[in-house]
């Protein structure tokens, strides 16, 4: 019997040692997993080390992502850091808040701002008053080379924290941003009104040498050309191929008595302009032989010589034709020329005009992006300054703030 209870009372001390023990051991650490407490202790890689091995066996608190993440941050390990904010999420999702935050400040550190921007909008659309997330997107978005944008998150959060110790500086970064802003705009406006007055000097150039001559040289060819296509008054066949006397004197004698009828009058004695002509024919009978009698053809012969006329009437007009044809050709291809020439004229003018706006427009592109660089410099300084990368207590970034003459610089 006192054997047995000799044992119970070993049992009952060291139940009450153990209970003691843990008892100090929470007192101690606040309730805080050893890899919290190594994290709070600023052993970072001790306590990266330890959160994964008490994740892995399930011992996970409210905070075990979050230190996880922010252990690796710590580390330079950022990739690792946003993984861990991104487990969190998923097996977290109530800490969207703070998870969220944390990697957009990763993001931040790794100039990549615009999943910055989505961390910090993921962090206030859970809590809409986190001002904390809103000044960071705003020095994200400033980053990010969204001006307007940047400026109206720093007038929000002036607004909504108005007591805020950094807000005198922030009012100074909106001036600055406005300011920024407009002259920004002024500047595009200036070099787009000068890009159109280069190019409509150019364009105007080009329409004046286009109208020198009213119309391309190409329709004065086709134009000429066109004349020519005209048969003549007096067809050269006609002229040449006059087989037929006969109605040649016809015509002659027409024309003799038309100006008889002008010079006498109707009261003309006809019969006595015939009685002339039997004579003038009589005599040029006699002189012709009866060999020599060309007057009188049969009309094999006068079908022959019609047909014979036909022919050297369609091979003149072909002759014709091929003249029209090659000169038409040979006007054609000079035009073409001329115009090829004035074409390659114009593109050499408009080369040599694009390069020289091209070099003017490099001098005061780089001379343009070395101000703002300077300018835009300055403005990611302050932006730095202001960001709050504390996440443990959520401050605002009040804490080591570089001081810039702001105002000044910018003006």
């Amino acid at each position: 019997m006192r054997i047995k209870l000799k044992g119970f009372i070993t049992a009952i001390l060291i139940f009450s040692a153990a209970y003691l023990s843990a008892q100090n051991a929470a007192g101690v650490n606040g309730g805080l997993s050893r890899g919290e407490s190594l994290f709070k202790e600023n052993n970072a890689k001790d306590a990266v080390q330890v959160l994964e091995y008490e994740i892995m066996n399930g011992q996970i608190s409210d905070n075990s992502y979050n230190f996880l993440g922010l252990g690796y941050y710590q580390l330079g390990e950022y990739d690792k850091s946003l993984d861990a904010f991104r487990r969190g999420l998923k097996v977290q999702p109530d800490n969207k808040k703070i998870l969220s935050y944390n990697m957009g400040n990763t993001y931040y550190a790794l100039k990549d701002y615009t999943s910055a921007i989505t961390a910090y909008s993921d962090a206030m659309n859970a809590e809409p008053s986190f001002y904390e997330a809103l000044l960071n997107r705003a020095n994200a978005l400033l980053m990010a080379g969204q001006l307007n944008s940047a400026k109206d998150d720093y007038i929000d959060f002036v607004g909504k924290c108005p007591d805020d110790p950094q807000r005198e500086r922030i009012e100074l970064l909106i001036q600055a941003l406005e300011e920024e802003i407009a002259r920004r705009e002024e500047e595009a406006r200036l070099l787009a009104e000068q890009n159109k007055a280069k190019w409509e000097e150019y364009d105007g150039n080009l329409a004046e040498k286009k109208n020198e001559n009213g119309r391309p040289d190409w329709e004065e060819v086709d134009a000429g050309l066109e004349n020519t296509r005209k048969n003549p008054d007096d067809p050269e066949w006609e002229k040449i191929h006059s087989e037929n006397p006969g109605a040649v004197a016809d015509n002659s004698n027409k024309q003799k008595i038309d100006d008889t009828n002008k010079d006498y009058g109707s009261e003309f004695d006809w019969e006595k302009l015939e009685h002339e002509n039997e004579q003038s024919v009589s005599a040029v009978e006699e002189v012709v032989s009866d060999d020599e009698d060309w007057l009188t053809f049969s009309d094999a012969e006068l079908n022959e010589m019609k047909k014979l006329e036909e022919e050297s009437r369609e091979e003149h007009e072909k002759w014709l034709e091929n003249e029209r044809r090659r000169a038409h050709e040979l006007a054609t291809r000079e035009a073409l020329e001329k115009q090829k020439e004035q074409e390659q004229s114009l593109e050499n003018e408009r080369r040599l005009r694009e390069q020289l706006i091209e070099e003017m427009r490099k001098v005061d592109e780089d001379r343009r992006k070395a101000e703002d660089d300077r300018r835009k410099k300055l403005l990611e300084d302050v932006a730095n300054s202001l960001q709050g990368t504390d996440s443990t207590n959520l401050t605002s970034g009040a804490e080591d703030l570089i001081e810039y003459d702001l105002e000044g610089e910018l003006d």
